[in-house]
């Protein structure tokens, strides 16, 4: 999509000649006789550099040698500018075979990247038209909630112009797979280079806009390109209609001659996996088989001759037919077993269970829940006054990128004793249930089992806490820590509430083996917890 001819400075530098102060390219061909030449431009700096061009007509054999008819040497418009990259364009004052362009020798060193072309504009006017409206029209098409869900950034978001396409496509049943064959950024900007990618399309007169109706950064950023309700301009060779065209901005060639100042890039994992997520999407809700037949790369639709969209990207294709919903997990490791966990009356225990990331969206605390399941929604006889609310059981810490691991810390408590059995699911608030299908991926809601037996208090005891005023439980296995909690992970001043109890501070005394330290009262810590244990224990054995 970019200009056809490339001039970067290694080009420059052995193909151009120097004429008085200029620098001026070879006389090169165009798409049959045209007029319009265009071309987009690195520059360093804020430094305006005036590009001209000049029409040559071909002699008897074909070649284009400047003649005495060639056209005058004339100013090209800058019609875009952005921070580094600049978009320029003129029409010659009649139609040529061939052209020129030419730099001031002073401006060589501050001009990087440039390409350019003479092309007949297929939409002559629209660049014009696009870059005279004060104010934004009614879009065509509102971004919908999904690809908000995904992160595309809408066409407002990036700075879009307006579009000056006008023909409807409905039906979207195949996709292409492109790339810009150009650099990622303009002065470290994915969306500079967007913008003048967009503002290149149209001013040139080559589309109407840009063509490709989804694009995706190598930082993984997704963006709205040409509206949905659009036709796409992007595939050629009859191969439009219908064919809705994802394009990654860069060029995934090897670094050679086919990238502009040789700038092929391998494609980033966030790019890849990111494309694979919007692919997806959009199958989903355009209802576009993920085959071989149905997805393809711009080179693979019969009719064209490319090499889009790279020779790195193109064998990657099969990925982004890889299925992914946004929200799936795989279980990691837990901390209880498929028997059963008991818990003292009204003590509060807490578990973990960890699990993977396999779906495409992050969890977030807050967002992304464990919750009880048959039925969802309802609270469960496992609620603790920790849960976020009676319906939800736990939530992650931190965000959890896909591909890592998180972990839920599950509290449970019980007012009676006896066994109860409670599946757990996840859910992202708001969006789906991970066991929904199609934006859900599993795993199902009784995936995640717990049975909990609420144990009573020992003869002898109040009952108050299901274990003596201090909070420890009755010691039914012969271990001092309880199922699922851990001691000296806190407690209320009481003692009841959470099982555990704090063990004594560390001392330099506990190298040697001894452990012991003084207290305010003047009992030894070591002592005061042994005489605890074994009250505990005799009330047990009574």
């Amino acid at each position: 999509m970019l200009p056809e001819r490339n001039a970067d400075r290694a080009t420059r530098a052995s193909t151009w000649t120097a004429a008085g102060a200029w620098l001026r390219s070879p006389a090169t061909r165009g798409t049959g006789s045209s007029y319009r030449v265009a071309a987009m431009a690195s520059v360093l700096g804020s430094r305006t550099v005036p590009l001209q061009a000049r029409g040559v007509h071909a002699n008897a054999t074909g070649a284009c040698t400047p003649g005495p008819d060639a056209g005058p040497w004339t100013d090209m418009e800058e019609t875009f500018t952005g921070s580094e990259l600049r978009v320029a364009v003129v029409d010659l004052d009649a139609t040529f075979e061939c052209a020129q362009l030419r730099i001031a020798a002073n401006d060589d060193a501050v001009v990087g990247n440039l390409q350019w072309e003479l092309l007949e504009p297929a939409y002559p006017d629209v660049g014009a038209a696009s870059r005279s409206l004060a104010t934004r029209p009614t879009p065509y098409y509102a971004l919908s909630s999904e690809l908000e869900t995904i992160g595309v950034i809408s066409r407002e978001a990036w700075g879009a112009r307006d579009t000056m396409c006008v023909t409807p496509e409905d039906d979207w049943y195949r996709m292409a797979i492109h790339h810009t064959a150009g650099p990622q950024t303009a002065n470290g900007s994915v969306i500079e280079r967007l913008q003048g990618t967009q503002a290149y399309a149209m001013d040139s007169g080559g589309f109407c806009d840009i063509p490709y109706q989804m694009l995706v950064g190598f930082d993984g950023t997704l963006y709205e390109g040409r509206e949905l309700t659009l036709l796409s301009g992007a595939t050629g060779g009859g191969n439009n209609p219908g064919n809705l065209a994802v394009c990654f901005i860069g060029c995934y060639h090897t670094p050679d001659s086919d990238c502009v100042g040789g700038q092929g890039h391998e494609p980033t994992d966030a790019m890849m996996r990111r494309g694979q997520l919007l692919v997806q999407t959009l199958a989903v809700l355009e209802e576009i088989p993920t085959t071989e037949d149905a997805i393809r790369g711009h080179r693979d639709w019969p009719g064209n001759s490319t090499a889009c969209p790279g020779a790195l990207l193109h064998p990657r294709l099969g990925e982004l037919r890889d299925g992914l919903t946004w929200f799936s997990a795989t279980e990691v490791d837990r901390s209880w077993d498929d028997g059963e966990v008991e818990v003292p009356v009204g003590v509060s225990t807490a578990l973990w269970i960890d699990l993977e990331n396999t779906g495409g969206l992050p969890w977030l605390p807050g967002e992304t829940f464990l919750a009880p399941t048959a039925p969802r929604d309802e609270a469960s006889p496992l609620y603790d006054a920790s849960w976020p609310s009676t319906t939800r059981a736990a939530t992650v810490e931190a965000t959890v990128e896909p591909g890592d691991v998180g972990r839920f810390v599950l509290n449970v408590s019980l007012d009676q004793e006896g066994p109860v059995t409670q599946t757990f699911g996840l859910v992202h608030e708001g969006i789906t249930w991970f066991a929904d299908p199609p934006w859900g991926g599993g795993p199902a809601d009784e995936a995640v089992e717990l049975t909990v037996r609420g144990v009573g208090a020992g003869p002898g005891d109040d009952g108050t806490t299901g274990g003596d005023s201090t909070g420890l439980a009755d010691d039914t296995g012969g271990d001092d820590e309880l199922p699922g909690g851990t001691m000296g992970s806190g407690g209320d001043e009481t003692g009841a509430g959470t099982n555990s109890l704090p063990l004594p501070p560390a001392t330099e005394d506990d190298a040697g083996g001894c452990g012991c330290r003084s207290t305010p009262g003047g009992a030894p810590w070591g002592l005061a917890w042994l005489v605890v244990l074994l009250a505990a224990r005799r009330r047990q054995r009574a």
